[in-house]
C-alpha cells in the first residue's frame, strides 16, 4: 500500500491534481479549459482529463492512461512535447487519435512508474496551456 500511496502523492504534485483511489484505481481530477475563437467571438469551454493509473505494482509499474482533449493546433506541439520529453517512452506505450472537426483526443497508455507518466504529461500539458495575453478577451 505505501507504494501506491507514495506513488500518487507524486503524481498529484506533478499535475498539480487530486488522486481519488477507488478498488485500486487512481484517477487523477484535473480540468482543462479551451478556449475557441474565430474572427468574432471566443469561448471558453471547461473539460474534464480522463488519466487514470491502476494494477500498480510491487515494482512501481502501473498501467496508466489518459485522453487528452486538444484543439486540432495544439496537438503537434503537445505530442512533440512528450516524443522530446527527458523522460524516454517505455517500450510497452500506445498513443492514438481520434479526430473530430473542431477538437482531437489524444490517447495515451503505458506500462511505467505512474510518476514517469504523469511528469511527460504535465509537461505537455503545460506547453498547449493558453497565456492569457494572447487571448482576445478576459477570461477573469
Amino acid at each position: 500500500m505505501q507504494v501506491a500511496e507514495t506513488a500518487m502523492e507524486k503524481v498529484s504534485l506533478l499535475l498539480d491534481a487530486e488522486v481519488e483511489t477507488i478498488d485500486g484505481k487512481h484517477t487523477v481530477k484535473k480540468s482543462r479549459t479551451l478556449y475557441i475563437c474565430n474572427e468574432k467571438l471566443c469561448f471558453a469551454c471547461t473539460l474534464e482529463l480522463d488519466i487514470s493509473i491502476k494494477q500498480l505494482r510491487p515494482d512501481g509499474k502501473a498501467v496508466n492512461f489518459a485522453e487528452i482533449l486538444l484543439l486540432p493546433e495544439e496537438v503537434e506541439a503537445f505530442t512533440s512535447a512528450l516524443v522530446e520529453n527527458n523522460i524516454p517512452f517505455p517500450i510497452k506505450f500506445r498513443q492514438w487519435t481520434v479526430e473530430n472537426p473542431h477538437i482531437v483526443a489524444v490517447n495515451l497508455e503505458t506500462v511505467e512508474p505512474p510518476e514517469h507518466f504523469a511528469g511527460r504529461l504535465a509537461a505537455a500539458l503545460q506547453l498547449v496551456e493558453p497565456k492569457e495575453e494572447l487571448l482576445d478577451f478576459k477570461t477573469s
